[in-house]
């Protein structure tokens, strides 16, 4: 606990003298905890408790408490906590955060390969911190796409381990679609290439030979676009 201006250590004088304690905790914990705005998180703030032998002069303000502009997202801060009053201190506080909230998490044991139905995946509370590889929070993000790995039940699903399924395989037949403004036109195509939802594959048309690139925007169809 770093500390700055006038203090003593001991129980000197009146209790009115000095600071109450307990006031600089909470001002450490509040500056903090307005950090976090969003609604669907829980957060947890703790400030380390002061020294209780530590005597600071009673501040005839309301404190003041700034966290430092590199802190980020970290789950551990240290908090400055001052008296601008004439007999001016400052003084360190360590706080710690515990973040809380809805993610996505495996219903039942899942296999690699498993494409994602409504009764496979929940939300289940959890702390964030403990989550490094980044989460959903969203189970309609997950349903339809395809897991990377097998996940025991109760895993947190994290972006990574999800890939979209693939939509459509290389030798298939497909209609090209090309769009200029207001204007389509569909043709036949093969499939050059496997593509999933979104994902850019070469076509070509039969017809011409000619080989194109377009969007795949669901099972039958590969969307090209025209300048």
């Amino acid at each position: 606990m770093a500390l700055a201006g006038f203090a003593v250590f001991g129980p000197e004088a009146g209790a009115d003298t000095w600071q109450d304690l307990a006031s600089i905790g909470t001002s450490a914990e509040q500056v903090v905890a307005a950090r976090y705005t969003d609604p669907a998180e829980h957060v947890e703030v703790s400030a380390a408790p002061v020294d209780p032998r530590l005597r600071l002069p009673a501040c005839g303000q309301p404190l003041q408490a700034a966290v430092p502009d590199a802190a980020g997202e970290a789950s551990r801060f240290s908090v400055e906590v001052r008296c601008d009053g004439p007999r001016s201190w400052r003084l360190r506080v360590p706080v710690e955060v515990t973040v809380r909230r809805a993610l996505v998490v495996t219903a039942v044991p899942l296999e690699r390969g498993k494409v994602l139905a409504a009764g496979d995946v929940i939300l289940a509370d959890r702390v964030v911190a403990a989550v490094p590889g980044g989460y959903l929070t969203s189970t309609g993000a997950a349903i339809g796409q395809v897991l990377r790995r097998s996940l025991p039940a109760g895993a947190v699903i994290a972006p990574v381990q999800l890939t979209a399924p693939v939509l459509i395989r290389r030798g298939q037949q497909v209609t090209l679609e090309a769009k200029s403004g207001a204007i389509a036109v569909q043709m036949a195509g093969i499939a050059r290439a496997d593509g999933a939802l979104g994902e850019i594959i070469s076509v070509e048309n039969p017809s011409s030979r000619r080989v194109l690139q377009g969007v795949v925007r669901n099972e039958k169809s590969v969307e090209i676009r025209v300048p």
